[in-house]
């Protein structure tokens, strides 16, 4: 009853449990982004990045802090040590962010204070395409397609790249702002007063038995409305409308991102999950959704999934469901070979399903997944699964082949072996508990796949000693001697037996012989277990991969579509390539001078060449379509996403005091990792040249005509970059009102220089009365690590390369070329994890040696059989040399 109550709550748990690639895993790492639109790096480095470092820099905990400040946007990023709790640390973080609020910029947004998540990657995309104009493909997007699948369960964010939302846009001249004497601050204080729609309060009337609702509507909803707003009222009676001094444009917002599929431009939506839920489940109602929505596509537009996480996790739960299924067969042969009972052979193999299902009911209450560690661990399992029962089953064989009745030798036999029994499930698992617990990033990631070991062959333990004892009692018959080719196998049996009792003794009469050769193989072994390559992850064939290209600083985003569609048009040449999804302008830091590509090909069975080769031809064709650009990179799409790392194997932190000695040095190292053939994807997160505009107060001549800092700022950020100034209402939604000169009175230093701002004497002077406009070059973002600027060169490694030879190389450079004083340099990315990941492995072999010990001491009674015991297995080390592929595979 006990083995068929587990196998009832195994078959009602198995609907419940979420499919997925890897187990959940919290990272602790928490990230702080706070935007101040316009701002360059340096300004927001001194007035965001550096006061939130100061005031978050106590949160106890803190293994690392990053931050990187580039235009407009300020991101730090706290990795704590993995035995903290990340939402408790997200927490901690936001209230020393709340408290100081005030010391930020007036201008800047709050910042957003989140944990980073593996769930919070995108599990699909989909591309709005057609000939309608982008403003209506983006609220398409918006309105019906976001809103739809938001009400998904399960269905978390919905972000969109490429789109463009409406927005009233008040085009500025400034000939005609001097001819009226109106300044900005005129501009943005009438569309805020003049603009509005504000409460009234209560109306009580005839004795308060009538109560009315009072309103002001003086709210502008057409630039027609705009248009006529009054900017200043003048003492003879002039009004200055807005239309005087410019022109009103209902339009949509500028282009900042940009997306196409194919050469196709569209409007992006990126769909995230709910924390925890069914990735698989998820995609397949999203599609159906779609399917739905096509109905109410407007004339020319279409809906495309451009990239689906599911897809990969299906194919690769599949390979390992396969893999289980072929696992069970061959355990099903060989027992029967060595067996020979059809009878013991499927009592034996009752073991297995059983002890499967009964696992999924402890799926389910540890909160576990089917996933490919799971599933794999349940695959490796299925040979120690059948153990017990094999050992039980043969003893009750035994003695009901020698005359005993079934129901009188099952419990005979198991109660003999069933120490022996114990002491085999015991020792298997006191090498599997220490690998379930593990230190560091490796063991979050074994952690279900030890403990799914554990649950099932303890499962298999109560089947072996209950229920296949009890169906032994029922079915087994004494076996007939076999006859025909049953009887070769026995023969084939009986001569093995004969020719391995040879062998012992020979090796009994010649054991100098045999342990001098059992010595000198482990030596072969451990001179060459140093020569075999390691890495973190296995390189795999996911028939997928991502490109980017950094094209120079300063690339607008009409540059970076010509370009775009340049690379997508060569990429899709490559043959294998079904399709090429390139972005631009989108990501934290919404740089137009980064392209990104996601590069999908023929599944690997329908295609002769690997992936890694494609890979190749894709950095050689880039590079030969996009001479201009500075770094070019083709990488694996990372197994797990979203988990504050960067997707670059190799991550070589240089830190110091000076920027530009920083970058002299990184310049050094990168041109010798470039040449090295170990390396390719060479890049530096240092960025120069960027160009700016700088305007230079000149405080003497702005005292004499009484104008500030703060007016020059406001003006120049007004008239330049644009400044939102209110908001309006239309079909339901709101939509932003911003201020800027028309384009066409911006396009030469000698028209900024010309800008008005308000004088003290109140009329309206050139910008350029009381400052100096220059170009000049400055960096794009200014990293920084442990509140230390620094300077990151990443790297990843070609196909056949694994990673610890390339992080040999890059140690090699180091050696040759060492930091000057005053500068230091780390390794991070996955070849840190690496690092952490060996020395948590010798610790959990360690552990699983000591534990395996104290069984079998316990077992034997002895401190020395065990050790005996012990001592074969380093013996097998060079059969498993050979069996990982030494020397040419990892």
């Amino acid at each position: 009853m006990v083995i068929a109550s587990l196998v009832v709550l195994g078959l009602l748990s198995f609907g419940r449990l979420g499919v997925d690639l890897f187990p959940k895993i919290e990272f602790p790492y928490v990230s702080v982004i706070t935007t101040l639109p316009g701002a360059s790096p340096d300004t927001v480095e001194t007035e965001i990045t550096d006061i939130i470092e100061e005031e978050v820099n106590s949160v106890s905990g803190i293994r690392q802090m990053r931050s990187v400040s580039a235009e407009g946007v300020s991101q730090v990023v706290l990795e704590f040590e993995l035995s903290e709790d990340a939402d408790v640390k997200a927490q901690d973080v936001r209230d020393r962010v709340a408290s100081i609020l005030s010391n930020l910029p007036e201008d800047s947004d709050a910042p957003v204070v989140e944990k980073l998540d593996p769930d919070a990657a995108p599990i699909l995309s989909l591309l709005i395409a057609g000939d309608a104009p982008v403003r209506e493909l983006t609220v398409f997007a918006d309105e019906v397609v976001k809103e739809r699948l938001q009400r998904i369960r399960g269905v978390g964010s919905i972000s969109i790249v490429g789109g463009r939302e409406r927005e009233m846009r008040v085009w500025l001249d400034p000939a005609k702002m001097r001819a009226s004497n109106v300044s900005t601050d005129n501009v943005i204080t009438a569309l805020r007063s003049e603009n509005a729609e504000l409460p009234g309060g209560r109306l009580e009337i005839d004795g308060r038995t009538k109560q009315y609702g009072t309103r002001t509507l003086a709210e502008a909803n057409t630039a027609s409305e705009f248009g006529d707003l009054a900017v200043e009222y003048r003492p003879n009676g002039q009004v200055t409308r807005i239309r005087d001094i410019g022109r009103v444009e209902d339009s949509v917002e500028d282009e900042t991102s940009y997306a196409q599929l194919n050469g196709r431009p569209g409007v992006v939506l990126e769909v995230r999950k709910q924390s925890g839920s069914n990735t698989v489940e998820m995609s397949k109602a999203i599609k159906a959704e779609i399917e739905q929505i096509k109905d109410r596509l407007p004339s020319g537009v279409e809906i495309v999934v451009t990239r689906e996480t599911a897809r990969f996790i299906e194919s690769a739960i599949g390979d390992v469901l396969f893999d289980l299924m072929i696992a069970v067969i061959l355990v099903v042969i060989v027992t029967f070979f060595f067996l020979l009972s059809w009878r013991a052979t499927f009592i034996v193999m009752l073991a297995i399903p059983t002890s499967v299902i009964a696992t999924f009911a402890a799926f389910a209450a540890f909160d576990f997944t089917l996933n490919f560690m799971t599933l794999l661990a349940l695959t490796v399992a299925i040979g120690l699964l059948v153990d017990d029962a094999i050992v039980v089953v043969e003893a009750v064989q035994s003695d009901v082949d020698e005359g005993a009745d079934p129901m009188e030798a099952a419990p005979k036999a198991t109660k003999r072996v069933a120490l022996a029994v114990l002491a085999g499930t015991f020792a298997t698992l006191a090498v599997f508990v220490p690998i379930a617990f593990m230190d560091g990033l490796v063991g979050r990631f074994f952690l279900q796949y030890g403990l799914a070991i554990v649950f099932s062959v303890s499962v298999s333990l109560l089947v072996a000693l209950t229920l296949s004892p009890m169906l032994a009692s029922r079915f087994l018959k004494s076996e007939k001697e076999k006859t025909g080719w049953l009887g070769q196998i026995e023969i084939f049996h009986e001569n093995m037996r004969k020719r391995y009792e040879k062998l012992v003794g020979w090796s009994i009469r010649r054991r100098y012989l045999v342990f001098l050769g059992a010595i000198i193989s482990l030596l072969i072994g451990g001179l060459f277990a140093g020569m075999v390559p390691a890495t973190f992850m296995p390189l795999t064939d996911r028939s997928e991969f991502l490109a980017s290209v950094e094209l120079p600083l300063g690339t607008g985003i009409e540059t970076a579509k010509e370009a775009s569609l340049l690379a997508d048009q060569a990429l899709r040449k490559i043959e294998d390539v079904e399709y090429v999804f390139v972005t631009a302008g989108a990501g934290t830091n919404q740089k137009t001078n980064l392209l990104d590509f996601y590069v999908d090909l023929t599944p690997k069975q329908g295609r002769s060449v690997k992936q890694g080769a494609i890979m190749d031809q894709a950095r050689e064709i880039l590079a030969k379509t996009l001479p201009e650009a500075k770094d070019i990179s083709a990488v694996e799409v990372p197994w797990v996403s979203g988990a504050g790392v960067g997707s670059a194997q190799i991550e070589l932190i240089i830190s110091g005091s000076d920027l530009t000695t920083i970058n002299e040095y990184a310049g050094i190292l990168a041109a010798k990792m470039r040449a090295s053939p170990e390396l390719v994807d060479v890049a530096s997160t240092y960025e120069g040249g960027r160009p700016e505009l700088q305007i230079r107060l000149d405080r003497n001549r702005a005292a004499d005509l009484g104008v500030t800092a703060r007016d020059v700022a406001a003006a120049s950020q007004t008239l330049i970059g644009g400044r939102d100034a209110g908001t309006f209402e239309a079909e339901g939604r709101r939509y932003d009102v911003r201020v800027r000169v028309d384009e066409d009175k911006r396009q030469t230093l000698n028209d900024v220089a010309r800008l008005p701002v308000r004088s003290g004497s109140g009329s309206l002077i050139d910008l350029a009365a009381v400052a100096d406009i220059e170009v000049a070059d400055s960096p794009s973002q200014i990293d920084r690590v442990d509140r230390a600027r620094q300077i990151t060169i990443m790297a990843n490694t070609p196909p056949g390369v694994a990673l610890s030879v390339a992080v040999a190389q890059v140690d090699k450079i180091l050696a040759s070329h060492p930091p000057p004083e005053g500068m230091s340099t780390k390794m991070e990315g996955m070849a840190r994890r690496l690092a952490d990941t060996t020395s948590a492995i010798l610790l959990a072999f360690a552990l699983a040696f000591i534990a395996l010990y104290i069984v079998l001491a316990s077992q034997f009674d002895s401190f020395g059989q065990p050790v005996l015991i012990m001592l074969t297995a380093p013996f097998r080390f060079p059969e498993r040399l050979l069996r990982f592929g030494f020397p040419i595979r990892n």
